[in-house]
């Protein structure tokens, strides 16, 4: 199976033509900056990385990740010795297809820490990752594979 891209480079305006919009992959000093450029096939594309399975990702280390199978039954526990000394401000949480769980107890416990969670699906934490990487934002994705 082909990984979805997350090619954003050339975007049209309704009628078609191209806009002058900035390429959200163009990043100055950025060199090592982790940008999700693939998903799908229960694999990711990270920076000219590719990555089979659950990541974690930091704005500048990617790393495989072994989650609980079922994201409604993660704990802080599974997440905090990830985090490092410096806790990110934001938790991205991909759960693979749609959530049908916000997970407020896993939510209370990383916000007791100074961390806010969102959950989304997983191509969408992919979208709002690359996002928050264009806007130089502090914060940590982890995301369940996606066939």
């Amino acid at each position: 199976m082909a990984l979805k891209s997350l090619n954003m480079n050339e975007p049209k305006s309704p009628s078609g033509a191209s806009s002058d919009l900035v390429d959200i992959r163009s990043f100055e000093g950025a060199n090592d900056l982790q940008l999700i450029h693939g998903y799908g096939g229960n694999s990711f594309r990270i920076s000219g990385e590719r990555y089979s399975g659950s990541v974690l990702v930091h704005p500048r280390q990617t790393a495989i990740w072994a989650p609980p199978a079922k994201p409604e039954t993660l704990t802080i526990d599974d997440l905090l010795p990830h985090f490092g000394d410096n806790f990110p401000p934001l938790f991205i949480l991909g759960v693979g297809g749609a959530p049908m769980d916000q997970m407020n107890g896993l939510s209370v416990a990383l916000r007791d820490h100074g961390i806010a969670l969102e959950v989304m699906s997983t191509p969408a934490a992919c979208r709002t990752w690359n996002v928050l990487m264009s806007e130089g934002r502090d914060a940590v994705t982890g995301l369940y594979d996606v066939a």
